[in-house]
């Protein structure tokens, strides 16, 4: 008879768990045979609450896109490991700050229930960005960390007058601040972990399979983005590049620091890398890295930083720091793209090593063939014992979104407008003359699965085309909640026609662990589509609005 993996698995862990303190030695000495292979550890730093079901923080999207349905105790940890014997990714949250990050490296790299030692690890999670470089949702692929806690400090009002700041490399025996030494390489002793430089074959390799990935964009990010007008690249919309992090646990804001930020970057790099994003943890990380890399517990060469950029590391030119920094307060403007972008980018390069695994467990991504994808692979880990049976045609998202020329939609997701009746004289309405009917393509992804709440004045009939049954919460004007669920199975409930008229306040939403990963549908609407007609709603007022609704309108508002 033959044994699933995930039975085998099962086994090996009942078997882990239930060894006495007199079996822990045996344990040592035949970890490797016994342990679990684990091909990806995903490192996420936090979660808002819990791991589904509510507000996201980094780890929600990956828990359930990567199916990381078997969680595991780990006491010596922030937070339970989850992972998905099938695939062999493992996810873990360390916790913020470099302390808890790097403890928490160092805990799973000496668990004794996993083998890591082929183990891939992508760290990614939101960051700060400087606006010369990159605008919020992007997502950036670093080829060095640098520490940005591991200096001399003096009170910037005992500084000498010449100094930019009072903050300078350790050990720097002349009075300079970074920014005005002459001699950089003369103070670039980093023994105490300054700076580290990752694989940059592999964060090459990363970026260039990456780099056309489209990422989600919202209008409260185009509206702060056209706040930066001295700085083009903040102006673009988020895309994908590499940069390098600056890693300190304290959380620093202003356009000073920023300058402080490039010149510290620059100088511990000497002058190779630049400054793009800023968080916490990821020195503590990689110096854990390091440390079990020296005793053959994993593979330093195979650790990638992908930071995504939630806010600006410094305010417009039109607001001061602090008046940012209360803005900030009430919620990043790219919170849900950057988390959005870490999936939609980290995810596919975590499929394509899991698919390439034959060859990618032995060697590096880019010194092979890397084009299999994660389609072919489950139909090659298929055996001619199992029974065949019709399977539905899987497209993978990205290529649906490529094949049908999809953009990122302000309310989430991505659409297309397929036609517009304007072969036909206009009609009036209350507001202004409008073409009696348009229609689009709309589709929800794993890694944008939320349509936010929003309001139109036209009606609009849905048609459902493929994909994951879609959840439509639909509030009307007196409050009342009605919830429809859009999908190819009637017997089900589902429907594969909903109309939706004017006036109703309409959320939609698929599950991110979904049998597809996306779900489509095409919408007519008459009169016409314009942006004018339509209002996207707006947490707190629709709160107010529908006290009775508040859980859902967190849920599933901007």
């Amino acid at each position: 008879m033959k044994l699933s993996k995930t039975l085998i698995i099962a086994a090996a862990l009942t078997t882990l768990f239930a060894c006495s303190g007199e079996d822990k030695a045996q344990i040592t000495t035949t970890e490797t045979s016994a342990a679990i292979e684990i091909k990806v550890v995903v490192v996420n730093m936090f979660e808002i609450g819990e791991d589904q079901g509510d507000k996201a923080g980094e780890f929600q999207l990956w828990k359930a896109g990567q199916k990381l349905n078997t969680c595991l105790p780990f006491p010596a940890s922030y937070h339970d490991i989850c992972l998905n014997p099938e695939t062999g990714v493992l996810g873990i949250v360390t916790g913020m700050g470099t302390a808890r990050a790097a403890s928490a490296i160092m805990a799973l790299g000496l668990d004794p229930r996993f083998n890591l030692t082929k183990a891939y690890w992508l760290v990614v999670g939101i960051a700060g960005v400087d606006p010369q470089d990159a605008s919020i949702g992007s997502a950036v692929w670093a080829n060095y960390l640098v520490d940005g806690d591991l200096a001399h400090e003096i009170d910037a009002r005992d500084m000498p007058n010449d100094w930019q700041t009072g903050y300078f490399p350790l050990f720097q025996q002349q009075k300079l601040s970074p920014a005005q030494v002459e001699d950089p390489a003369a103070y670039q002793d980093s023994r105490n972990g300054e700076v580290y430089k990752l694989n940059t074959a592999l964060a090459d390799w990363a970026y260039a399979l990456t780099k056309d990935v489209p990422l989600t964009d919202y209008p409260a990010m185009q509206e702060l983005r056209s706040k930066y007008v001295n700085y083009p690249n903040a102006q673009k919309p988020p895309f994908v590049l590499q940069g390098d992090q600056l890693a300190a646990a304290t959380f620093w804001h202003g356009k000073h620091l920023t300058q402080w930020a490039n010149d510290w970057v620059s100088h511990w790099t000497k002058g190779q890398g630049n400054f793009v994003t800023s968080g916490m943890e990821d020195t503590g990380s990689y110096q854990a890295m390091t440390y079990l890399h020296n005793a053959q517990k994993a593979d330093k060469s195979r650790f990638m930083v992908l930071r995504t950029a939630s806010n600006y590391s410094m305010p417009p030119d039109s607001l001061t720091a602090i008046d940012n920094l209360i803005a900030e307060g009430k919620g990043y403007a790219g919170m849900q793209s950057s988390l959005e972008s870490a999936y939609a980018v980290g995810s596919k390069v975590v499929d394509t090593i899991v698919a390439n695994w034959a060859q990618t467990k032995m060697s590096q991504p880019y010194e092979v063939n890397t084009s299999v994808t994660m389609s072919e692979h489950a139909e090659s880990e298929k055996t001619t014992a199992e029974p065949t049976q019709a399977k539905p045609n899987k497209m993978i998202t990205q290529e649906l979104v490529k094949a049908l020329n999809l953009e990122a939609h302000v309310e989430g997701g991505y659409f297309r407008q397929t036609f517009k009746a304007d072969h036909r004289p206009m009609i009036p309405t209350a507001s202004g003359p409008r073409v009696t009917m348009t229609s689009i393509y709309y589709l929800l992804t794993a890694e944008s699965p939320i349509g936010h709440f929003h309001m139109n004045q036209s009606d609009i009939m849905h048609y459902f085309h493929m994909g994951d049954p879609i959840t439509y919460s639909l509030i009307h004007p007196d409050g009342q909640l009605e919830t429809i669920v859009m999908g190819s199975d009637p017997s089900q409930g589902q429907v594969m026609q909903m109309m939706v008229k004017g006036g109703i306040w309409k959320a939609s939403q698929i599950p991110t662990n979904g049998q597809y990963g996306y779900g489509l549908i095409g919408e007519a609407v008459a009169p016409g589509f314009e942006y004018s007609d339509m209002q996207l709603g707006e947490k707190e007022p629709l709160m107010m609005q529908f006290p009775q609704h508040i859980s859902l309108i967190e849920q599933l508002s901007h």
